[in-house]
């Protein structure tokens, strides 16, 4: 697939995560965060099976890639990522929310919630590639 377009994706989910540790504003933080994970579910689901997917939900984008994984036989990766998915599903709650809660919402997310959701999206966000790596040597 192309790397170009999977490299480019990769390169501001990574921009984003950056950005969420350096910004002051938690609702800011948390909405780079959000955008961090879901430019690198597609950038994944694209590298690995040439889909450009649309939306933004975070667990349905995880769900798309874990049903595929399993389509391909891929079980084992897809084992991995649905146990991650059910251990983190209140925080994978938060951060989809966040979408619309960072930007629009009349509530404002405390820091530690923020430090507690950037562990959780670099853990994911390390799965992913995991994943990648595994799927792509065969």
């Amino acid at each position: 697939m192309s790397g170009v377009f999977v490299d480019k994706l990769k390169r501001r989910s990574k921009d984003f995560f950056k950005e969420a540790s350096r910004v002051e504003n938690p609702d800011l933080a948390m909405f780079f965060l959000e955008q961090a994970v879901q430019l690198y579910i597609k950038a994944v689901i694209y590298e690995l099976f040439g889909i450009s997917i649309r939306g933004h939900n975070i667990r349905e984008l995880l769900g798309f890639l874990l049903n595929k994984l399993l389509l391909e036989g891929y079980e084992r990766e897809a084992e991995v990522l649905s146990e991650y998915i059910a251990r983190n599903r209140s925080e994978l709650i938060v951060l989809e929310e966040a979408y619309f809660i960072a930007r629009y919402g009349s509530t404002s997310y405390e820091k530690e919630l923020v430090s507690r959701i950037k562990t959780i999206a670099e853990e994911l966000l390390n799965l992913l590639e995991e994943i990648s790596r595994s799927v792509k040597l065969g």
